[in-house]
């Protein structure tokens, strides 16, 4: 055997700088698990750059979610890689073709006896061998050499070592190797030979403890630790397990400019944070909390943050928005073009703290925040391919009729063709889904056959138009008796009883093209986050802007 004295010390350096290997190290106070690839992004092959701080704790998690560490490396930049056959690239890649590679990192070993108690007393005897690393195994450590793409090479290079008790080794479906960035120099191997969040790889950067920074395949940066795990013996599914505060830390500058006005940022950390620990919108199948999209919240780790962004999280540490002792559903949005509006109106649930109102402090911005005014038009023939592609079944359209709520939101949108159908969607969400657009805050005209015609009013039963106002009608009784209709109507619906309001509507007339004209951009639930920094800059508080947006709430 070929002893390596030089390269051991390096590596007992390297564990003192370290700080040894620690048999478990302590639970961080408040975890989100964020992630950063999974479905369709799931990788083979992944890369970790130290940005702040140096090595790798490398372990796994227990069923508490507390991080054991199994081994440590001194190496600033590695790929973990899936347990299958992987070939290395000129420039440093990894993947299943063998075209253009330069290398292969095997999925067979040499497999060595006996077992070692524990990675020191392994990676000890492992250095004494060219080519030779650690694997943990389902609890117990060994030494393996080299790395081979077939069976045959692996025993034949088993038979040549001269080893006694030298084997084929394998691993399971769910096995991990590091290796040094752009290598094919494997550090450690990693096997649980078992599904779920247990039996996956953890990885937590080294020296550096909380001020750690590492960059993920040379792209974004992240503070906190890595989970990779096979789910069904596939490619990595990655999550972040990041500390709530420096999480937030992560959202906020990419769901608001971090220049903003800091009150404005203060109430987002706030919003992101409650929204993060009350949020329904979980990936339990992934095994992850939250993405780090607009499904959930934007998070891409520190690149963006500044001193300005951070000390809105700083401020706020902790603080998180209640109604009746309970946790919001902090939802949030760009903006709503002069409205909120009710939940229960856009989705269907009721909230009694996500109502809608007038917004008074978005005309200060609606000149300059991107994307606040609109249009968008639809020829006769592709809005009825999108309604078919939506499965509505339409012909030609005769007319759109959209029902407002008392906030001037569209909240219901009917559709009628010439053939006769006519069918309504209910809920604004839904409504600004089918026809893509950005907001429910909008009118509809039509053009192109003829003049447009659109009206506005209460639709009346057996009149062609509808009337402007309540003014001058009246409603039967059950005794026979008439009454002139109050300024506040109410009607009996399939829903229950709800406020009479009125409706716009466009008929066609031979026109060609319809055209949809609004203001706001996003669902229109909760705080805009350009009120906010409307909000911020007239000099109200981060609290007063929760207090407007959020009905009857509290923020301790």
């Amino acid at each position: 055997m070929k002893k390596k004295l030089a390269k051991l010390l390096i590596f007992a350096l390297l564990l003192s700088a370290l700080g040894g290997l620690a048999p478990a190290q302590a639970a961080q106070s408040t975890v989100k698990r964020i992630g950063l690839l999974y479905g369709s992004s799931a990788a083979p092959s992944v890369r970790l750059d130290n940005v702040e701080g140096s090595g790798y704790y490398l372990g796994r998690y227990d069923d508490q979610r507390q991080f054991i560490s199994l081994a440590w490396t001194g190496e600033r930049a590695v790929n973990v890689l899936i347990t299958q056959n992987l070939y290395l690239d000129g420039k440093g890649g990894y993947s299943y073709s063998r075209e253009n590679s330069v290398g292969a990192v095997g999925c067979y070993h040499v497999h060595l006896p006996p077992a070692y108690p524990d990675f020191d007393s392994a990676l000890a005897a492992a250095q004494q061998i060219e080519g030779g690393f650690v694997a943990w195994v389902e609890g117990a450590y060994y030494v393996r050499v080299g790395s081979y793409t077939s069976k045959a090479e692996a025993e034949a290079a088993a038979a040549a070592l001269g080893v006694e008790g030298a084997c084929l080794g394998e691993t399971s479906g769910y096995g991990y190797s590091v290796v040094a960035a752009g290598t094919t120099r494997i550090l450690f191997q990693f096997d649980a030979a078992q599904a779920g969040e247990t039996g996956a790889l953890a990885v937590r950067p080294g020296l550096g403890g909380d001020a750690a920074v590492t960059q993920l395949d040379q792209g974004d940066k992240y503070r906190g630790d890595f989970r990779f795990e096979r789910i069904n013996g596939g490619a990595s599914t990655v999550v972040n397990l990041v500390d709530l505060e420096d999480y937030v830390k992560g959202i906020i500058p990419y769901e608001m400019s971090a220049s903003w006005p800091l009150e404005a940022l203060k109430a987002q950390a706030v919003c992101a944070r409650t929204y993060s620990m009350s949020s329904s919108r979980t990936h339990g199948g992934d095994h992850f909390d939250l993405c780090t999209t607009t499904h959930c919240q934007v998070y891409r780790g520190v690149g963006r943050a500044d001193a300005n962004s951070d000390q809105a999280v700083d401020e706020t540490a902790g603080q998180m928005a209640y109604y009746d002792g309970k946790l919001i559903d902090a939802l949030y949005y760009s903006s709503n073009g002069g409205a909120s509006e009710d939940a229960k109106n856009i989705w269907g649930n009721e909230f009694a703290y996500l109502k809608g109102k007038p917004d008074p402090y978005e005309a200060d911005i609606a000149a300059t925040a991107g994307n606040y005014s609109w249009s968008k038009t639809y020829t006769a023939d592709q809005l009825k391919e999108r309604f078919r592609a939506k499965n509505y079944m339409v012909e030609d359209i005769v007319s759109l009729t959209t029902k407002l709520s008392p906030n001037g939101n569209v909240i219901e949108l009917n559709v009628k063709d010439a053939a006769g159908k006519s069918f309504t969607v209910s809920r604004g969400e839904a409504v600004r889904t089918l026809l893509g657009l950005n907001s429910i805050r909008f009118t509809v005209t039509t053009s192109g056959g003829g003049a447009p015609q659109s009206s506005s009013g209460y639709q009346i039963a057996g009149a062609e138009t509808p009337a402007a106002s309540l003014d001058g009608l009246y409603a039967l009784g059950g005794d026979g008796t008439t009454a002139p209709l109050p300024a506040q109507s109410y009607v009996i619906t399939g829903d229950g009883v709800q406020l009479l309001e009125p409706t716009q509507s466009s008929q066609v007339s031979g026109s060609t093209s319809y055209t949809f004209t609004g203001t706001g951009w996003g669902h229109s639930v909760g705080l805009s986050q350009w009120g906010a920094y409307a909000m911020a800059k007239r000099g109200y508080s981060y609290l007063d802007i929760l207090k407007f947006y959020y009905t009857g709430i509290t923020v301790e």
